[in-house]
């Protein structure tokens, strides 16, 4: 069985430098996938809407607006939102990789400081840099309340599994 632990010599997850960094990528994306889902899902649920709503909002994209206002589970809506999502945090968990990694004793400060500044950079990006037709849909039905906790997941996500990366042996050194 795996130990968890945190460490704070050394980067955890990260692999050396004749290694592929797509693994991690992978592992990000579909963390911080599952994150912002979760959190979109939670928030309407808050705010007395049906949960399937902001997720079925993501594939406005393909559907046009009244992607946004299905309250249920469907393929058409609801899994063309997953996959959109599902490849949006992909994006950014390359974005998250890509950066210089963080070393020295506070690498857990600096991996979440990381997290969050590609988080603000997606929601800058969002909402400010891309046109309309291809923001994440969250602003067709979540209030503006809730896209701090949407944007924190995405950055709980990227640096979940850098943090609970299993102990590697001594020898990897």
């Amino acid at each position: 069985m795996a130990r968890v632990v945190f460490r704070q010599s050394r980067p955890p997850n990260r692999q050396r430098d004749s290694e592929p960094a797509w693994p991690g990528t992978m592992v990000s994306g579909c963390a911080s996938g599952l994150a912002v889902a979760a959190a979109a899902a939670w928030r309407a649920r808050v705010e007395g809407r049906s949960a399937w709503r902001p997720i079925n909002g993501m594939s406005h994209m393909v559907w046009g607006r009244r992607a946004a206002v299905q309250e249920r589970v469907t393929i058409r809506y609801t899994g063309s939102g997953l996959l959109l999502n599902a490849l949006a945090c992909g994006f950014w968990a390359c974005v998250y990789h890509l950066l210089p990694v963080p070393r020295g004793p506070v690498y857990f400060v600096r991996s979440a400081g990381r997290a969050i500044g590609v988080s603000i950079l997606a929601y800058v990006t969002d909402y400010y840099l891309v046109p309309r037709r291809f923001t994440p849909g969250f602003e067709l039905s979540l209030s503006r309340r809730s896209f701090p906790w949407v944007y924190g997941a995405l950055a709980a996500g990227l640096v979940a599994p850098d943090w609970l990366a299993p102990v590697r042996s001594r020898s990897d050194k």
